[in-house]
């Protein structure tokens, strides 16, 4: 066993109250982290790992970049990608929402862990801003295309700052699924649960992603890391 995994072993479970239930926290899944993280980088694994978690260029949207959620399971195709690259209209305002966050200097070196939660402050309220605009955008939005997509397409530019919003993730924190489509302040319920988790944790996820690069050979983000455990966790069925 490693070092790394004998330390959050010593961690006990935990759980936290929020409005008379139980919001769950990734310290209670300190003993399989590990092996949900070897799992899901396994470079012969079944998980998107190997082709989700190529970066390319991290200052730039490209059409596939804009399909990349599909490798994790977002229903992406070219009816939600094409109006993204219209010259103007909904899907328009959304890529440039988006690109927004990439020309930003202060979100190139921002860390979720310790931004300021505020839809009116930056560097987070130009990441919101992309959120809401799938909803809004020349007043009707986009179809099939919301917070689920843009988080999954931001977060391999900005692995640090960009949470990925999964169903999964959501449903661990907050013991529901998500309403399809959603956007603005479904979102915005998660990340204050997260954010607070994270920080608690960040030691011991911070010691286990040490030798694990991705296949770009960057660093893996501590973000990118709970993502996984969290859902590998699930989709696994692990009862540890």
């Amino acid at each position: 066993m490693s070092i790394a995994l004998m330390r959050a072993a010593a961690l006990p479970c935990e759980t936290s109250r929020l409005r008379g239930g139980y919001v769950r926290t990734i310290g209670a899944l300190h003993g399989c982290a590990e092996k949900h993280l070897q799992t899901y980088t396994d470079p012969r694994g079944p998980r998107a790992f190997r082709t989700y978690d190529w970066q390319g260029d991290p200052d730039r949207l490209s059409p596939l970049d804009c399909l990349a959620p599909a490798l994790l399971s977002v229903r992406m195709g070219y009816k939600q990608v094409v109006p993204l690259f219209h010259p103007d209209g909904p899907g328009a305002e959304v890529l440039q929402a988006m690109e927004a966050v990439l020309a930003n200097k202060g979100c190139a070196t921002a860390d979720f862990l310790d931004v300021t939660l505020d839809p009116l402050t930056e560097p987070w309220s130009l990441v919101d801003r992309a959120l809401v605009a799938t909803g809004e955008a020349g007043g009707k939005g986009l179809p099939d295309f919301k917070a689920v997509a843009v988080t999954k397409i931001l977060h391999r530019k900005r692995p640090n700052l960009v949470p990925i919003f999964d169903s999964s993730i959501y449903q661990f924190y907050l013991g529901q699924k998500p309403v399809t489509g959603a956007y603005k302040d479904t979102p915005r319920r998660l990340w204050p649960l997260l954010q607070a988790d994270l920080r608690r944790h960040r030691g011991w996820i911070q010691d286990l992603i040490v030798p694990i690069r991705t296949p770009d050979e960057r660093p893996l983000s501590l973000l990118r890391a709970a993502d996984i455990i969290i859902w590998e966790h699930t989709a696994s069925g692990c009862a540890a």
